[in-house]
């Protein structure tokens, strides 16, 4: 299997500078100290330095450049691996995954909580376990982008970060594990339904005009207005539980929700939104909010972003209808409606 390595900095490419922790090592270096040039049997590698951040500092322009590259590169390589930081590694996951459509081949993001410089670097096992992963995929007929940590494989827009220090840092929200990684050895678990149609696409431009708005007790409504004065185009808003929100935020959004899109998420990690279970949420229903259902707030964030990407100069109630019709339309297995 060729493999094309694409390093772009985080923790797994960092060393200890005199003002903390910085990305410092390619992808060649990385490989060499952690694996000591040994490689999973089967497998060639290549390797493309494509940028060397924090992730924390990555910007929609840097999925875009990931995603060319992977477009630009696709038929030249059986699987991706994409060495990236722990941070923000679902968002760009999810990004990847709507941007590359009709992706047959394996894209696989891996990074690490620890240093290679640190006691107990989980470098070494999250490589490995990514170089295995992306040799068996292709013949366990696993396409689309994954995230491979602490040996677990999650479908990437189901995949959020839960941990600052544990190296068991990611989960998969209200979805499978898709697979297990031992050694050699893959053992699947789920197999995602994708919409793969047609040859690979390149369908990667994002609209970083929306808001994510987090919900507490006493929030005030009118933030609502300063955000569309800014120029907001869509606003992701995590409600409390299954979808409840304070009354003056339900009065302002029931206002706004028929001209801009409003997403309704939840804090909750698991279980998702339900809008037709309380009185307040049946509010926001009727309003015409879009419920993410059980989709993990970067993928919800990460697709309103992508679907008015692919709607610019719309606004009013067509944005509003076009965009719930995307955000609820099932892509990548990122949600389920019922």
């Amino acid at each position: 299997m060729r493999v094309l390595i694409v390093g772009v900095g985080g923790t797994i490419a960092s060393v200890a500078t005199s003002r903390g922790v910085a990305p410092g090592m390619g992808a060649a270096e990385i490989l060499e100290k952690a694996l000591r040039g040994k490689l999973p049997a089967g497998i060639e590698v290549d390797i493309l330095n494509l940028m060397m951040v924090d992730s924390s500092l990555m910007r929609p322009e840097d999925w875009v450049k990931i995603a060319t590259t992977i477009y630009e590169k696709y038929r030249d390589y059986d699987s991706f691996l994409v060495l990236h930081g722990t941070d923000t590694m679902a968002y760009t996951a999810a990004a990847l995954a709507f941007s590359l459509r009709g992706l047959r081949k394996p894209v696989t993001l891996t990074g690490s909580m620890k240093t290679l410089e640190e006691s107990g670097t989980d470098v070494p096992k999250n490589l490995w376990d990514s170089l295995v992963f992306s040799r068996e995929a292709p013949k366990l007929g696993l396409s689309g982008v994954y995230i491979v940590f602490y040996g677990k494989v999650i479908l990437g827009v189901r995949a959020s970060k839960v941990s600052t220090a544990s190296v068991d840092a990611f989960t998969s929200v209200n979805y499978p594990y898709i697979a297990r990684v031992s050694g050699e050895e893959v053992a699947v678990e789920h197999r995602p339904s994708r919409r793969v149609e047609g040859e690979l696409k390149l369908e990667a431009s994002f609209d970083r005009s929306i808001a994510v708005l987090k919900a507490f007790p006493g929030i005030r409504a009118d933030l609502i207005e300063a955000l569309l004065s800014a120029g907001v185009r869509g606003i992701v808003v995590e409600s409390f539980g299954l979808g409840g929100l304070p009354e003056e935020l339900i009065a302002k959004l029931s206002k706004i929700s028929s001209r801009v899109p409003v997403v309704v998420t939840s804090q909750s990690t698991y279980g998702g939104v339900n809008l037709e279970v309380y009185e307040v949420g049946r509010r926001l229903l009727d309003s015409g909010v879009i419920p993410a259902y059980d989709m993990s707030k970067e993928a919800a964030t990460v697709k309103l972003m992508w679907v008015l990407g692919k709607l610019p100069g719309l606004a009013g109630e067509e944005l509003v209808h076009r965009v719930k019709d995307e955000m609820l339309r099932n892509y990548e297995d990122e949600i389920k409606t019922s």
